[in-house]
């Protein structure tokens, strides 16, 4: 019974990280006059992540290498709209200007993210530390994620082996 209740648990979770999450974010990017805490965004950040990291490398047995995937860009995405949705929110500097758009937010975003840091928009100076932590998340995940599909394939092609030897030693 315990067990159940879980497993229910883990899907609702499931469905607010990964369904609810993204969709808030997107809305909330373009909603300028709808307000965002810092926490709560960081807390989704956070849990999006290691929801991803956790499927992946504890649910490696399933071999279902697709799905995770998914879930792994689905954190990509919300991790950029959450940040874009406070770099809007905020401003962020583009020359002597601060600009509030969701297009320039948002591109602000991707680009600190892969840490291109091409330089036409800046961080504020109370953005500063937000853009340099999502720089190292973006630093931290793209190597997990590479990691995750390798460790997968890995696997799968074990299972794959292990499948053939045991098939191809019967009489």
């Amino acid at each position: 019974m315990l067990n159940r209740i879980l497993k229910y648990l883990g899907i609702a979770w499931m469905v607010i990280i990964f369904v609810f999450v993204p969709i808030a974010y997107t809305a909330l990017l373009f909603a300028s006059d709808a307000e965002i805490n810092m926490s709560v965004t960081i807390f989704f950040i956070s849990t999006v992540f290691i929801t991803s990291l956790w499927n992946i490398f504890k649910k490696y047995r399933e071999y279902k290498v697709g799905l995770q995937l998914s879930k792994m860009f689905l954190a990509i995405y919300v991790t950029i709209f959450a940040f874009a949705t406070l770099y809007q929110r905020a401003g962020i500097l583009y020359g002597q200007e601060i600009s509030f758009s969701p297009v320039d937010a948002l591109y602000f975003s991707v680009v600190t993210w892969t840490t291109l840091g091409y330089g036409d928009f800046q961080p504020t100076e109370s953005l500063r530390l937000l853009a340099a932590f999502q720089a190292l998340l973006g630093t931290f995940f793209i190597p997990m994620l590479i990691a995750a599909v390798l460790f997968s394939l890995q696997l799968k092609s074990q299972k794959h082996s292990l499948q053939k030897n045991t098939n191809g030693s019967k009489p």
